[in-house]
């Protein structure tokens, strides 16, 4: 996955990152523009210190390869995602500065709002990745129908599932390999025996299998 760093013309330093169209699976289509995202895929740009973020849908291409001053044209497109919609983050929780810890999960957490306006992760978004190895997850909110609880983050291969309880609002918007993060934080939840078949138990720094 390309990450972009560059600079706006007021100084700030950003990343930009794409989420590719191939690992998005929308249950449900809500305003045209957002469907289109779904079919085109989107950027997302964010600020290092976390405090501004951006999306881009749809978007050329050959973006990551474009010079500085084309990526601002870029940015100046994108359109802002509010402060209410975002889950709260430091200047090091950034997706593509550090992996996701259990601390950030926890305190990230936060619910979707109530504001008119549609944001891509309101909907019902399914997004598919690749754990090291090669078996492919794909992850999305369902609420916990087995025991009529609350909203869950469930990450599904073949018959297994793993639940997290708390996750970021913002987790559409993540890179593959921090899906893969909230994966294993999900695994190490839970610690009580319960873990099924297959459940991955490698550690941060395995080499791939």
């Amino acid at each position: 996955m390309a990450v972009r760093e560059f600079t706006d013309e007021a100084g700030r330093e950003w990343r930009a990152w794409e989420i590719r169209p191939e690992a998005i699976h929308p249950r449900i289509k809500a305003e045209d523009y957002l469907a289109d995202c779904y079919e085109t895929g989107w950027i997302v740009f964010e600020t290092t210190d976390g405090r501004e973020k951006r999306r881009l849908c749809p978007y050329p291409n050959a973006w990551h390869t474009l010079p500085e001053n084309q990526l601002r044209r870029l940015l100046d497109r994108a359109e802002a995602v509010s402060t209410s919609k975002r889950a709260r983050r430091t200047a090091t929780d950034s997706p593509a500065a550090k992996p996701v810890s259990r601390q950030r999960a926890d305190a990230a957490a936060a619910p979707a709002t109530s504001e008119s306006a549609l944001d891509i992760t309101d909907l019902e978004v399914v997004r598919s990745f690749r754990y090291p190895g090669g078996r492919l997850w794909s992850v999305s909110v369902v609420p916990r129908l087995e025991d009529s609880g609350p909203l869950v983050l469930r990450f599904t291969t073949g018959s297994r599932s793993i639940d997290l309880r708390q996750w970021p609002h913002d987790w559409p918007d993540y890179p593959d390999d921090h899906l893969i993060e909230l994966l294993r934080l999900a695994s190490q939840r839970r610690s009580d025996g319960s873990l099924a078949p297959g459940t991955p138990r490698r550690r941060y720094t395995d080499p791939p299998a």
